[in-house]
């Protein structure tokens, strides 16, 4: 079901947001003018990802370093300490635009 989240220019390229979509928070991101939208919270230790570091298709969790490539929601980077746990796979959801808004599908 598409869900819009934003309006077309809400979003500039090279940065992120956050948005919500029927009761969840999403990272929406836009890199080299293409829209992205992830799980917006960290499946690691809940860090809020649009607080986090965006370095091309990586975003880097601001509370243990995390990092998850905004294209598919998987972890490409972890801290390695132990008792922490380990970053999962965050869920990647297809996004869409046109001529006034930008829509998730979940």
């Amino acid at each position: 079901m598409k869900v819009k989240v934003a309006e077309k220019d809400d979003i500039l390229d090279g940065t992120t947001t956050v948005v919500e979509a029927k009761g969840e928070k999403i990272l929406l991101a836009k890199v080299a003018g293409r829209l992205y939208a992830i799980e917006g919270v960290c499946s690691h230790r809940g860090g809020e990802l649009w607080h986090g570091r965006l370095d091309g298709f990586v975003i880097r969790c601001p509370k243990h370093g995390a990092e998850y490539d905004i294209r598919t929601g998987e972890v490409v980077g972890q801290v390695k300490l132990p008792l922490i746990g380990k970053a999962q796979n965050m869920r990647a959801f297809p996004v869409s635009s046109d001529s006034t808004g930008i829509y998730v599908d979940i």
